[in-house]
């Protein structure tokens, strides 16, 4: 028994070596199309920083619109760095731009918001 050989009957088909490599490249580019739709989509999405600065200077921007005293200031709130400017609009004497803007820690802009009011 040790010396019967089993002949195969069939044949089994098998690739080349061209073709194994021309598929290779084909995942390798469908893969490098993805990862760059990818990053862009990541790119320019809002990150939820942002959407935070937006209404934390929205709420700020409700708050000047009632009193509008301070013209100039920056200050923190909530892990933002927050720049208030109120000046006159255009030299015109019952209209004030409010400018807001918020940044991170690395000084980076995050959200900025600007408003005219009318103040009698």
């Amino acid at each position: 028994m040790a010396g019967i050989k089993i002949k195969s009957t069939y044949k089994v088909k098998g690739s080349t070596l061209i073709e194994v490599v021309i598929s290779m490249v084909i995942i390798v580019v469908i893969f490098t199309i993805a990862m760059g739709i990818y990053a862009n989509i990541l790119r320019s999405s809002l990150s939820v920083k942002k959407y935070q600065a937006q209404e934390t200077l929205n709420k700020l921007m409700n708050q000047s619109e009632k009193s509008p005293k301070t013209m100039n200031q920056t200050f923190n709130l909530n892990d933002f760095q927050i720049s208030r400017k109120i000046s006159p609009y255009r030299n015109h004497t019952n209209l004030l731009e409010i400018h807001l803007a918020a940044f991170n820690q690395n000084k980076e802009k995050l959200a900025e918001i600007r408003k005219v009011i009318y103040e009698p």
